[in-house]
């Protein structure tokens, strides 16, 4: 709980504007993130937290890519063809997104803040690729 404050209060500092954006994308992050929160609770610099959110992301881009291998997997070369072509969009929604969270005109926080929208965004693209393919059923 304390690691989500600590995420919280960074966010904040970032800028008021992307904060109220930054609170709703933390209430959907899907998953705790224990690491990250040790992590944070440990950084006193802008430079060290950003440390933090960089072992994340890579964290959550490792998940990212196990749940699209899952995806894929059994599907029809059509189906596939899709998948990839929703997957290469959504990657570059992604990184756009998130690199218009940062300015230096905004100041050091700010990078903080694009690695952070980074890590909520494909932490939200993993859950979804964990309900692939779509069913009625669910």
């Amino acid at each position: 709980m304390r690691g989500a404050l600590a995420r919280l209060a960074l966010l904040a500092l970032a800028g008021g504007a992307w904060a109220g954006g930054a609170l709703a994308a933390q209430r959907s992050a899907p998953l705790p993130r224990p690491a990250y929160d040790r992590c944070l609770q440990g950084a006193s610099t802008t430079v060290a937290m950003t440390g933090c959110a960089q072992a994340e992301l890579k964290r959550q881009d490792d998940a990212l890519n196990a749940a699209y291998r899952q995806a894929r997997a059994g599907l029809t070369p059509r189906q596939t063809a899709k998948l990839t072509a929703a997957q290469r969009a959504w990657i570059a929604f992604r990184d756009a997104h998130c690199a218009s969270m940062e300015d230096p005109d905004w100041g050091t926080m700010s990078r903080l803040a694009a690695v952070q929208c980074l890590i909520d965004t494909t932490a939200e693209r993993t859950s979804q690729l964990h309900e692939y393919p779509p069913t009625l059923e669910r």
